[in-house]
């Protein structure tokens, strides 16, 4: 089947992965018994949102190449935010640190809240951050800590 004739079909969208990231799942037309399957599914791209968009991975599942997508844009379901800043103040008198807590936003529903914690940026005194250090989950909700620098304490 020559390359052009290859297609994607039965687009799916799937569960929020990460911050502002869904996972998408395809079909690709391509024969079972072709010798360089994985190798064609790899280099061929779905438009999704209007842009073009490579596999992160793809499988051979029965007689199937399924493609797997990580879509980081027009995802509005999947942004995570912080609210609620909270300065616990020093860690400990001596150690440096300060100890400050988020609650996060917008948790999708069976999602890992620690990879959505980790990887949805902050922004706070002045300095930015790609995600929590650590990450509880409560009754009250997803909240994120951090222990940052300060000589103060």
């Amino acid at each position: 089947m020559p390359l052009e004739e290859v297609t994607w079909t039965n687009l799916e969208s799937h569960s929020c992965t990460t911050y502002a990231t869904r996972e998408y799942v395809a079909e690709l037309t391509v024969s079972p018994w072709s010798s360089q399957k994985t190798e064609i599914c790899m280099r061929t791209p779905v438009v999704v949102h209007h842009r073009p968009h490579w596999p992160s991975k793809c499988e051979y599942r029965s007689g199937t190449i399924i493609g797997h997508f990580a879509i980081n844009h027009d995802e509005p379901d999947c942004v995570t935010y912080w609210s609620g800043y909270k300065n616990w103040g020093c860690t400990a008198q001596g150690s440096k640190k300060r100890h400050i807590e988020q609650h996060l936003m917008n948790v999708p529903v069976n999602a890992d809240y620690k990879e959505f914690c980790a990887t949805t940026p902050a922004h706070f005194l002045d300095q930015e951050f790609s995600g929590a250090d650590s990450c509880l989950n409560s009754i009250w909700g997803v909240y994120g800590q951090w222990f940052i620098d300060d000589p103060n304490c």
